[in-house]
């Protein structure tokens, strides 16, 4: 997402978001490899995609943080981006006006549920909402409910923490719920999980933080050293064999050196941090094509194909100006997740 601690990185991103969206809008696209059988296959600008298949038809969400928006894409195809429609539009003020970071929709007991972080206009105060559907039908009426409370006193609610880019985790019959939070009032992210209900909706235990944040050089923000851990996105994928594994953007998301990395759930309750193994070495990071890869979705094709939809810098200085892409995925001989180069 978008942390940065000091005026001076503050007015360097300025500068480099503007220049990078003036390079989308000129080009498109950042340059990048688009035929063939591997590479990055363009879709369009934005951040943080998300997408399901539902009746089969495949359903987009983003948010559009100028008119405060969060959308939903139908397509017949991943290869198309589809038409969007807005589904819900925050109010010009207050708690949840601002700031609207990576909605992801998921279709739950007949209805559908948008999980997604707002503010009101302070970063700090960034918390996780979540929009129902009164209808089994996408574009139906959506209710807002939350924010739902990420903090360590679950009985009696206070100091609600930070929490962003929430994923739900359906695992032996139960639902968690897998966010990026801070542990304290302090900048610092790290994934948790905690019980999630539908009805009432909201968390049932207190959350677990997964991992630590730092346990590799290359989860920091500036890949040294002294600076700190930063993971967030997480997102689930299956195996084709049943191998759960947890994906999560580390580094920094302003900078060419953002990448994706692994867990594997390797024990029987997730809500146990050694039921988590880190896995080594990045899954997705810059390539020959791209750079400031990351936060996407592991979706299979209408022909059994695994594709992962992510989104990648337009540029490699400092800055938030992205577009969305795909690229095909492999599950290797040892039933792991690896994306085409």
């Amino acid at each position: 997402m978008r942390r940065v601690t000091t005026i001076f990185a503050a007015l360097l991103i300025a500068t480099s978001v503007l220049a990078g969206q003036r390079s989308a809008n000129a080009f498109g696209q950042a340059p990048a490899k688009t035929d063939g059988k591997e590479g990055p296959r363009y879709l369009r600008p934005g951040a943080d995609p998300w997408v399901i298949e539902h009746n089969g038809r495949y359903y987009w969400s983003q948010s559009n943080n100028s008119t405060r928006e969060i959308r939903i894409w139908e397509s017949q195809s991943l290869d198309e981006p589809g038409e969007f429609r807005a589904v819900w539009k925050a109010p010009s003020r207050g708690p949840y006006s601002r700031e609207l970071w990576a909605p992801e929709l998921h279709f739950l007991d007949g209805r559908f549920y948008i999980f997604f972080a707002a503010d009101n206009g302070r970063n700090e105060n960034h918390l996780t909402y979540v929009l129902v559907s009164e209808s089994d039908d996408p574009y139906s009426k959506y209710t807002l409910e939350g924010p739902l409370y990420t903090g360590d006193d679950l009985e009696g609610k206070s100091h609600n923490r930070w929490a962003i880019d929430s994923t739900v985790l359906e695992y032996r019959g139960a639902r968690y719920l897998i966010w990026s939070g801070w542990e304290d009032n302090r900048d610092i992210q790290y994934l948790y999980i905690a019980p999630l209900s539908l009805s009432p909706l909201g968390l049932t235990g207190a959350r677990v933080k997964i991992c630590d944040n730092a346990d590799y050089v290359w989860e920091r923000v500036e890949e040294r050293e002294g600076t700190r851990g930063l993971n967030e996105g997480p997102e689930i994928v299956v195996s084709p064999k049943g191998r759960v594994f947890l994906s999560y953007s580390c580094g920094a998301s302003w900078l060419p050196t953002y990448k994706v990395a692994l867990l594997e759930l390797v024990g029987d309750d997730p809500m146990k941090p050694e039921a988590w193994k880190k896995l080594p070495e990045p899954f997705f990071q810059s390539d020959e094509f791209q750079f400031g890869v990351g936060h996407g979705t592991f979706i299979q094709d209408s022909e059994g194909q695994w594709r992962y939809v992510y989104h990648a810098k337009t540029s490699r200085e400092p800055g938030w100006a992205r577009n969305v892409y795909w690229r095909y995925v492999d599950f290797d001989e040892d039933d792991r997740p690896r994306i085409r180069y």
